[in-house]
């Protein structure tokens, strides 16, 4: 059900509440009330109702106050010549049921049971009147499409935050339909409207025990005090080693000494916690481990949430082969058969320079790049340096063009009065020449997009040390440009890691056309599970999840999230 407008798009693409079935039934004249059995004696009686109903002129049938679409519907009905898909024998029973299950389960896939009409349905179902019967088969049917939408394609569009540019999916409700009809086993195939992805299925489970967990009490709040370093007595390592135990950070297991002592088994735990949030792994509990542990457990729950709606907006298929780039956790992975094959940690854009969320192909690769600076970069950055510095630009590598047009001539760049730009149009192209001081180090892999961004390698590798990397322009700086170059190339006998460390070595610029080109699929993840198994936090870098809960809790019937 498309809107027409972003807006509407944004904050209402969802079939309705639980007025659904409510407002469907305004259109039936609530015929008197009598059991189901004698409303529908006669054969054929609820069938000739639908008849009446789908094809009445413009019936204006409204769900929350929009229209509902009954085009698609309507065709699907015809097609069955107006039979029950929910009210139909043994078949439309077992149907009816499992998708009754399903919303009520709706929680397992972060989504609320009180945004579906289910408890309504079982109230009237098997002893309703014809008006009724007629009501809970159009109110099933909108309830099954709208909560397909939400679990396999979000409950709102990704336009909702202005940093994802990902595709919103569209349900095709004819074609559901028609499967859901034809399913044998309709308990699955409602299992599998929910995205089919590692990523999703892990959350699914993170929720669950996250969701016991705060059934349980959660865990206490670790008190305000000073820094807490190893070898330090506080009264507060008692409290600190029954958080950790709660998040089977730690065994909860009988002290032998001091209880108050921060050494040993309590200060490797904090390292594990401190590995598992993102954070600099030293063992030292200061603000930000502290503020990591007080986290609350339903505030995770929130957080996990978030990220299964994004889950939702990715594409039904990433490929067979993919690479996957979370931003949040500032981590490259290159997937096969949905496992990872190769790994690398990366550096992403300041938090005033954000790296979209957009997904593409990667076709070829540049040995030896020439940096051409973005205009922005080179009136903001470069600029400045210059101007500071008469050569900048000079020890820099970087050459000045008269123009951006392809026959610019080059000039001295002792020759301009920088100074004279500062605050105005810099109307020269600058292009730093391959070297060791190139921003994009010996190899560029490229991904032509909208956006200018693409991975690369970079010169100031100490950088990847780092536990927070945003320190790129939008760009993203891989740690291992040589691995991901060998295993991108690996189809072609041309391409042996060596062969590619000599073409580095000739410092000429050369470009390789991918023989398989991969999707890229940039995301923005700050939980999932790692490969050792345990669940991974991350800090809201860029302030996504913050927009993107309060959404989700605005548009939610059943409350906050």
């Amino acid at each position: 059900m498309a809107r027409s407008a972003r807006s509407r798009e944004v904050t209402a693409k969802r079939y309705g509440n639980k007025a659904i079935g409510w407002l469907l039934a305004t259109l039936l004249l609530f015929a008197t009330a009598a059991p189901a059995e004698a409303a529908y004696g006669e054969a054929g009686r609820l069938v000739r109702d639908l008849r009446t109903v789908l094809t009445t002129p413009d019936p204006a049938i409204a769900v929350d106050g929009d229209r509902l679409d009954l085009g698609p519907v309507t065709t699907f009905y015809r097609q069955r010549n107006y039979r029950p898909l929910w009210l139909e024998g043994a078949s439309g029973a077992v149907r009816l049921r499992a998708l009754l299950d399903s919303l009520s389960e709706a929680g397992r896939h972060g989504l609320n049971p009180g945004d579906y009409p289910g408890d309504a349905i079982r109230r009237r179902f098997g002893d309703a009147s014809a008006a009724d019967q007629l009501a809970m088969e159009l109110t099933a049917t909108a309830a099954f499409l709208r909560y397909a939408d939400d679990v396999g394609n979000g409950r709102l569009s990704p336009a909702v935050d202005p940093k994802f540019f990902l595709v919103g999916k569209r349900t095709d409700a004819e074609s559901l339909l028609t499967a859901a009809a034809e399913a044998t086993n309709f308990p699955a195939f409602l299992d599998s409207l929910a995205p089919k992805n590692r990523e999703y299925a892990d959350l699914v489970t993170i929720l669950e025990r996250y969701r016991a967990l705060t059934a349980a009490g959660g865990w206490p709040e670790f008190p305000e005090g000073p820094t807490l370093k190893p070898g330090m007595t506080d009264p507060t390592v008692p409290i600190l080693r029954r958080r950790l135990a709660i998040e089977d950070v730690m065994a909860e297991t009988t002290v032998s000494g001091d209880p108050k002592l921060y050494e040993g088994p309590v200060v490797e735990a904090v390292k594990r916690f401190q590995a598992r949030q993102g954070l600099e792994i030293d063992g030292v509990v200061g603000r930000n481990t502290r503020a990591a542990l007080n986290v609350p457990a339903s505030q995770r729950i929130q957080q996990i949430i978030v990220n299964m709606e994004r889950w939702r907006w990715m594409p039904d298929d990433l490929g067979e082969r993919y690479i996957l780039v979370n931003l949040a956790g500032y981590r490259l992975e290159v997937v096969e058969q949905g496992a990872p094959v190769l790994t690398m940690r990366v550096i992403v854009g300041k938090t005033y320079r954000q790296t979209p969320v957009f997904s593409d192909r990667m076709t070829y690769l540049d040995i030896n790049p020439y940096w051409t600076v973005p205009p922005r970069l080179a009136r903001q950055d470069i600029l400045p340096k210059q101007v500071h510095d008469p050569g900048y630009l000079a020890d820099q590598g970087i050459r000045v063009f008269s123009s951006w047009s392809s026959d610019a001539r080059e000039l001295n760049p002792t020759a301009i009065d920088w100074a004279s730009y500062v605050g105005r149009h810099l109307p020269y192209r600058l292009r730093q020449d391959p070297g060791p001081k190139n921003a994009l180090g010996q190899i560029k892999f490229m991904f032509p997009n909208e956006f200018d961004v693409y991975l690369h390698d970079t010169p100031s590798r100490q950088l990847f040390q780092r536990a927070v990397r945003t320190f790129s322009s939008g760009c993203i700086r891989v740690e291992k440009p040589l691995d991901l170059a060998e295993y991108l190339l690996g189809s072609d006998p041309k391409w042996t890691r060596e062969t590619i460390q000599e073409a580095i070595a000739d410092k000429k610029r050369k470009t390789v056309i991918l023989p398989d080109p991969i999707p890229v699929h940039i995301t923005y993840s700050t939980v999932w599970r790692g490969e050792d198994g345990t669940v991974q936090f991350r800090p809201d870098i860029y302030e996504r999840d913050a927009l993107l809960a309060q959404a989700l809790t605005a548009l939610s019937a059943g409350g906050p999230l």
